[in-house]
């Protein structure tokens, strides 16, 4: 696994004794004897955009692999699977096209290195696009598949409105995507839209819904999957089992969000044009969504499915759902023509592993395995379409809130 952008996780580039502030990212120097711990000294504009990450993350696997046969001279497979979640739905199509790109010019003589064999991508509730995305969070306040009305009439309103009035939130994106990014002019264009997307059209639910952000089935305040993995990495008996001098800080860093948030990188449009290109190339690409996610909810996950633009996206636009069955049950429902899955999970929040696990394990296996993912039973042909129905109808009853036990944030 690999912690990007430099700053979160166990990742760094050099790192101090300090108090770490969580809330803003930041560490307060401190004695030895007051330090709660080694922090990463991050830069939130070293790296602020994914295809500056993509490029720090090829040079991270590129030392890997040079210095394998040391490390284990046994490993010589150069298959290259990439699995993301969340704001992975950035990194995971940047970063698989990056790669792609650098091993062309492995392969032709351009540069050196260590070429990788492209073969998986997976995207767990993944934030690909904002412009079409955008427009299911008011969709799915209303229309989720829990039957809980998640905002009032008049929010689900502005909401919309925010998005489709001229001058809102579609006409940013759509700036931004005219905009040369590579100036401070450009960036903040994409920026101005990043801040009015968020701010008008995806956030209101948190003020005025009152339930989780990446489970609509808990309250705001109740983050799911609970934070309490972070006090156990730090312990210094896993630290020392892992080889790391550093501790483990948030896996969404505010301090490294403000960064990417000041190039506007959310908005970006490029990643389409990513997952095409990669889809064309032959390369397995896996979309899942838990159902009950709300901040990159399946809804919209769904909408990029249907609008990728590549050979087959007729053929997998034709294809139908089928039930996802893991030892005769029923876990969600996947629509796959060849190499490309789109798989809705139910009763699953933004990080679906966590809810579904044995589920997730199979999926999982099912991809990697060239297996059809509806039920494994055979081999996935470059011309298989999953039969079933047209629509992801599947429904749960709604579900109560349970009281509060602490504190949730909302970053992607």
């Amino acid at each position: 696994m690999v912690n990007e952008p430099i700053g979160v996780g166990f990742s760094y580039a050099t790192t101090e004794l300090g108090i770490y502030n969580a809330t803003t990212g930041s560490i307060a120097n401190a004695t030895a004897a007051t330090a709660n711990g080694r922090f990463s000294l991050t830069d939130p504009y070293r790296y602020d955009t994914t295809y500056l990450a993509a490029g720090g993350t090829w040079e991270i696997l590129q030392a890997f692999l040079v210095n394998l046969p040391t490390l284990d001279s046994t490993v010589t497979n150069k298959t290259f699977n990439l699995w993301t979640e969340s704001y992975g739905g950035h990194y995971g199509p940047v970063f698989y096209e990056y790669f792609s790109e650098q091993n062309a010019m492995i392969n032709n003589g351009s540069i050196g290195g260590c070429p990788l064999r492209m073969d998986t991508l997976g995207i767990g509730n993944g934030i690909i696009d904002e412009l079409i995305q955008a427009p299911y969070y008011p969709e799915f306040t209303q229309h989720n598949t829990y039957g809980i009305q998640l905002v009032n009439d008049s929010i689900y309103n502005f909401m919309k409105t925010a998005y489709w009035i001229g001058g809102g939130c579609r006409d940013q994106i759509l700036a931004c995507a005219a905009s040369d990014t590579s100036t401070a002019a450009g960036k903040l264009v994409c920026a101005q839209a990043t801040n009015f997307c968020r701010g008008f059209v995806e956030e209101p639910y948190y003020e005025y819904g009152g339930r989780g952000v990446y489970d609509i089935r808990h309250p705001y305040n109740d983050p799911t999957p609970p934070t309490y993995f972070i006090d156990y990495l730090n312990t210094a008996a896993v630290q020392n089992a892992l080889g790391v001098s550093i501790n483990y800080t948030q896996d969404s860093s505010n301090l490294v969000g403000r960064g990417f948030s000041s190039t506007g990188d959310f908005v970006y449009r490029s990643l389409i044009a990513d997952l095409e290109v990669i889809l064309d190339a032959g390369v397995r690409v896996a979309l899942y969504y838990g159902d009950a996610d709300y901040i990159c909810n399946w809804l919209g996950g769904q909408a990029v499915s249907e609008a990728l633009n590549y050979t087959h996206a007729a053929q997998f636009r034709a294809a139908l759902y089928s039930p996802f069955i893991v030892d005769g049950e029923e876990y969600g429902e996947v629509r796959q023509y060849g190499n490309f899955s789109f798989l809705r999970v139910y009763e699953s929040g933004h990080e679906v592993p966590f809810y579904q696990p044995k589920a997730s394990l199979e999926f999982f296996r099912r991809v990697l395995g060239n297996l059809i993912v509806s039920d494994g039973s055979e081999a996935v042909t470059p011309s298989y379409s999953s039969p079933g129905l047209p629509n992801a109808t599947h429904t749960e009853p709604f579900v109560p809130l349970p009281p509060p036990t602490s504190t949730s944030s909302t970053a992607a």
